[in-house]
């Protein structure tokens, strides 16, 4: 004779079946906010390079090209945990995704024609189409002359004890020494030089931006006095949007046991 089981025992399966969808619903979506900045066409005196997307200034065999960075891009230039430019991937739990830490562009500047140029970084601004005007971060404190916006200021206002908080905020430093478009940069004839110019992250809703360099210099005088200088804007359409990062672990370059690991300087 066969038994069937008692009722409760299937109301028990099902409340343990429903029960375990909840929590498999529960799990974290590690969601990006990701921003794409592309150049207008047509938008000023400038090319748009196809292979990269970048935003080219040709002027008598001079070059100057500029391209917006995303984090997956920084994410695979700085695949360490000293990469100072993003988050790398965590999950920020009042906003419930990886939110963007930096704006940051590619200044590529190629001279095979005059005898020296200029281009002052401290002279840039990015304007949004809110009217937002927003200025490059310098690399110390006394490089930005009071100005809060600076590198040094960012990161020790973090935390910076000792141990291993300390070393990692002297590597972040280090890279940026290395990465940043630096003051008084002069590219002579026949030399190029690349730098990265780094904002605050773009306000949501934000749809376009222009980057301007006000007094790019051409020709120098006598005591190195300026005799041609020229302002250039680059306009770029920004498309931004929360999405699931199907990549995030190679871009980061963490396993998920390594990236919980890791969470703690991550933050910082």
């Amino acid at each position: 004779m066969k038994i069937s089981p008692p009722r409760w025992e299937f109301a028990l399966a099902a409340a343990l079946l429903v029960g375990l969808s909840a929590c498999l619903s529960l799990t974290p979506i590690r969601a990006a906010y990701r921003s794409e900045l592309t150049p207008v066409q047509g938008a000023g005196g400038y090319q748009v390079d196809p292979v990269d997307q970048a935003a080219v200034f040709a002027k008598e065999g001079l070059r100057l090209k500029v391209r917006h960075l995303s984090d997956a891009d920084l994410d695979s230039q700085y695949p360490e945990t000293s990469n100072p430019f993003t988050y790398r991937g965590q999950v920020d739990p009042q906003l419930g995704y990886v939110p963007p830490r930096f704006t940051v562009f590619q200044v590529t500047l190629n001279n095979p024609t005059f005898d020296k140029v200029l281009l002052q970084p401290e002279r840039a601004a990015l304007k949004t189409d809110r009217g937002m005007i927003m200025h490059p971060y310098q690399l110390t404190r006394a490089g930005a002359h009071g100005d809060p916006r600076n590198f040094e200021t960012y990161w020790l206002s973090r935390g910076v004890q000792s141990g291993n908080i300390q070393k990692l905020y002297l590597e972040r430093m280090g890279v940026l020494r290395g990465a940043v478009y630096h003051r008084d940069s002069f590219v002579f004839k026949g030399n190029s030089y690349t730098g990265k110019l780094v904002f605050d992250p773009l306000p949501q809703n934000t749809e376009r931006v222009a980057l301007r360099f006000e007094g790019f210099v051409l020709e120098f005088g006598i005591y190195n006095i300026p005799q041609q200088q020229i302002d250039l804007e680059f306009a770029f359409a920004v498309r931004s949007e929360i999405a699931e990062p199907g990549a995030l672990k190679s871009a980061t370059g963490l396993n998920e046991s390594g990236a919980r690991a890791k969470l703690a300087l991550e933050r910082r």
